[in-house]
């Protein structure tokens, strides 16, 4: 009888042992309907704004729907700039902005971002982003909020996050390195805004 109870017992604990913990679930970003815009913030006189196109990117929940981790890769030859009057695009500032001046196109022709930590809030679909932006081949952390939210089959996720371009090495009329005055300098913080729709990954 015991040996009968100890054959049962190890039975039970190699099926308990045999259930496989949920996968995880990958979704691919959709760049068609994706979009980042970026926004600088003059000090006077109106701004400059643009968009930037994802080579690619995925983001990875848990079974449960909630957020684990993400990688994205910008194509930075696709930077553009637009006139905010009149939507037409503006082919001197896109110019610059592939320039050593700014984003250096031709030797860094992509940025990355990797997630570290996603950390969800006491809101529902509303998260803290934490990871490494890689920039002209130069490192930092940011940290942002977002909120990432199932919509049908696809997930959407829309973030705002403010950068300081300085601390990737983009300096050019920088009150932070410049004694001009500010009508002649160009502020350091750029605006990033993300609407990005994900499919799942088949």
């Amino acid at each position: 009888m015991k040996k009968l109870f100890i054959v049962l017992f190890l039975l039970s604990y190699s099926a308990f042992s045999q259930v496989k913990t949920p996968a995880d679930i990958t979704y691919q970003v959709v760049n068609k309907e994706s979009q980042i815009i970026w926004q600088d913030v003059p000090f006077v006189g109106s701004h400059h704004e643009g968009t930037i196109q994802l080579t690619s990117g995925t983001l990875v929940t848990a079974a449960n729907g909630k957020a684990k981790g993400g990688k994205f890769v910008m194509n930075m030859k696709s930077i553009s700039g637009v006139d905010p009057r009149t939507g037409k695009g503006n082919k001197g500032v896109e110019e610059h902005l592939h320039s050593d001046d700014f984003f250096s196109t031709i030797r860094y022709p992509i940025a990355t971002f990797i997630t570290t930590k996603i950390t969800p809030s006491t809101k529902p679909n509303e998260y803290t982003i934490t990871g490494n932006l890689m920039l002209k081949g130069v490192s930092n952390v940011i940290s942002f909020p977002a909120i990432i939210k199932p919509e049908g089959e696809k997930l959407k996720a829309q973030a705002s996050v403010t950068i300081n371009r300085t601390l990737w090495g983009i300096t050019y009329k920088s009150y932070s390195f410049l004694s001009q005055m500010k009508d002649d300098l160009i502020a350091n913080d750029i605006n990033l805004t993300l609407n990005l729709v994900f499919n799942k990954s088949l």
